[in-house]
């Protein structure tokens, strides 16, 4: 099925920039805290450029969304990239931590940018329903596949070099994307016509078009309620790998990758799910379903052996229901919404990641580990119990 979303030269020169700078950003998840914590020597430098990458998502995600929305996909996708490569370049050379800081809040801007501009360009690469499926699932496969394969090149890489040249071969791997990119040929043209709002009205406007559908509400509501949940898998690991199941880095390490595996997984499922949106909502209630076994596995086995296809399920679970999530986000709006409401999604997930890394540390600093977990699993059984009535409502199956 996948020769599907491939069977363009527009959308094979797309993938082939988004894939190299996927190993890129895998190289800089692992050489950025490094950096940070080599130059200034304070765990304090890690959070203080982690955070400011989710920040931007979070206050200017329905902007951003507008801004793709009015001048178009593929050249805010290429001012992303240029954003990101020039920001890394001021990460790499930062000699204070103010400086490295404003780098990384930069390349939050970017991503923030690049997210919607992508989702927005990809049904226009394609051609038909299962076009679009395909070009969705191998879009979050190549995203997980570079946050997987990424940081074990970059264990390789640092045996050779510092965390500074990761850091610069990330950024070229975004100058490269930004040359690609906009060489792709756009269906329809490039031409923008005269704008006669502001954006923010148009931000403003799209914000309360997409709140008028039950449905975008319901899978909204739905999808921030998930990720606040599972978040806690982002901050758990850790402890349980240490606290609970006695296993060291490498241990972590399998853990890890065993959820990457399972997301690259999860996410090219999409060739199995072809019947249209009812199955596409079933597809993603069945990947949420696996993430609350994995929480209800972290919370009750003590045994490294079972953890570790738990965590694996829990990936499966995890691409299974984000491709499936953004399907049915953009079967369910015109496209000239698109932008706005993946730049909408990009900022209710971050929001409810931010919140969920800042409860999950205190339920697991009160309570422990494994009851953190436990409380996690029973809010996204509730999280399920509400939303699958309306999701049903939303796209019910055919009549047999």
């Amino acid at each position: 099925m996948f020769r599907r979303a491939l069977s363009g030269a527009p959308a094979r020169r797309f993938f082939a920039a988004h894939a190299q700078s996927c190993l890129g950003t895998g190289l800089a998840y692992v050489a950025l805290p490094l950096l940070a914590y080599d130059r200034f020597d304070t765990p304090w430098a890690i959070a203080a450029v982690l955070l400011p990458d989710l920040l931007p998502a979070i206050v200017l995600g329905p902007l951003l969304g507008a801004l793709v929305d009015r001048i178009g996909w593929r050249t805010c996708a290429v001012v992303a990239d240029v954003l990101r490569a020039l920001a890394f370049v001021l990460v790499m050379s930062a000699d204070s931590l103010p400086a490295m800081m404003v780098g990384a809040f930069v390349a939050g801007i970017g991503t923030a940018l690049f997210t919607p501009a992508a989702l927005a360009g990809l049904p226009r690469l394609v051609d038909g329903e299962d076009g679009k499926a395909a070009a969705m699932g191998l879009f979050g496969a190549i995203d997980d596949l570079g946050l997987t394969a990424g940081p074990a090149l970059a264990a390789l890489g640092l045996a050779l070099v510092s965390p500074a040249t990761l850091i610069g071969i990330n950024a070229v791997t975004f100058a490269i994307s930004a040359v690609l990119i906009g060489s792709v040929a756009v269906r329809g043209g490039t031409r923008v016509t005269r704008a006669t709002t502001s954006l923010f009205a148009d931000a403003r406007a799209g914000v309360r078009e997409l709140a008028s559908r039950p449905e975008i509400r319901t899978l909204l509501g739905s999808s921030a309620g998930v990720v606040f949940c599972i978040g806690i898998t982002n901050v758990g690991e850790v402890v349980l790998a240490r606290e609970v199941l006695h296993v060291g880095d490498s241990g972590l390490a399998a853990m890890v990758a065993a959820g990457g595996l399972g997301t690259v997984l999860g996410s090219l499922c999409t060739r199995f799910t072809t019947a249209g949106a009812w199955a596409w909502r079933y597809a993603y209630l069945i990947g949420v379903g696996c993430l609350a076994i994995e929480l209800v596995a972290c919370a009750v086995l003590n045994s490294y052996w079972l953890a570790v296809p738990a965590l694996a399920l829990g990936g499966f679970g995890n691409g299974l229901a984000l491709v499936h999530d953004r399907l049915l986000l953009s079967h369910s709006t015109p496209a000239s919404l698109h932008g706005r409401l993946f730049g909408l999604q990009k900022t209710c997930v971050s929001f409810a990641f931010a919140i969920s890394f800042l409860t999950s540390s205190a339920l697991i600093a009160q309570l422990g580990v494994q009851a953190a977990f436990l409380i996690a699993a029973i809010g996204l059984a509730v999280v399920m119990a509400s939303a699958t009535p309306r999701l049903r409502r939303a796209w019910p199956a055919p009549a047999r």
